[in-house]
């Protein structure tokens, strides 16, 4: 795989009909949906990981809200009974050309940098996703949690599980980073614009992530 130099939201320019991810779903919202809905219907927001100008990972992400019983008993402890705030993941996908390099991590990390930003603005408790059996252990690995409800999505096989990652917490190369305090925006900043800068590997990426949560006071 070829170096990944940015990620960024996607542009109507971006050339995405050679992404290929061996999952069909995958490709054909990245083929057919993602632009529409970012740039028609403004629902959602697709941001890719580039390698020499080409898509090779993104994540559509969305605002959304959950109930407190719709969330793991140790996040739905300490929240109002009301609906909160939430970062919905929709789709994150890989191409095969990169598939086992590590930058699902990377994309999984840049997504929590855009929850923490989401949360210094405008509030977010966490990230919601609905996962394919398959791909369960992905997020579990990296700090999210099962929740009580199965999602209505549709996959192949057993339904989906519905899963949360709370923000109290980054999961950063599986070690908790705390982010109760200190400048979500900075650290948000901080990592896009060091990530453009230097052209970092993904692993060079992920080590970054640690280091710039753990500099948070």
């Amino acid at each position: 795989m070829s170096a990944l130099m940015e990620i960024r939201a996607l542009r109507p320019e971006d050339r995405r009909d050679a992404f290929r991810s061996g999952q069909p779903d995958i490709d054909e919202f990245f083929w057919r949906y993602a632009g529409q809905n970012q740039f028609r219907h403004h629902i959602g927001v697709t941001y890719v990981g580039l390698a020499q100008d080409t898509p090779v990972a993104y994540f559509t992400v969305a605002a959304a809200q959950a109930r407190r019983t719709a969330l793991p008993p140790e996040t739905a402890d300490r929240l109002p009974a009301y609906p909160v705030p939430v970062l919905r993941l929709a789709r994150l996908g890989v191409d095969a050309t990169s598939q086992g390099t590590g930058l699902g991590t990377v994309m999984l990390h840049a997504l929590m940098a855009i929850a923490v930003e989401m949360r210094a603005r405008v509030g977010c408790v966490g990230i919601l996703v609905d996962s394919k059996p398959e791909t369960v252990a992905f997020y579990e690995e990296r700090g999210f949690r099962r929740t009580p409800v199965t999602s209505r999505i549709a996959g192949a096989g057993a339904p989906p599980g519905r899963l949360f990652a709370d923000l109290r917490h980054l999961w950063s190369a599986g070690d908790p980073a705390r982010v109760d305090q200190g400048p979500e925006l900075a650290f948000a900043a901080e990592f896009r614009r060091r990530a453009r800068e230097l052209g970092l590997t993904p692993e060079q990426m992920a080590a970054a992530v640690d280091a710039l949560t753990r500099s948070a006071p």
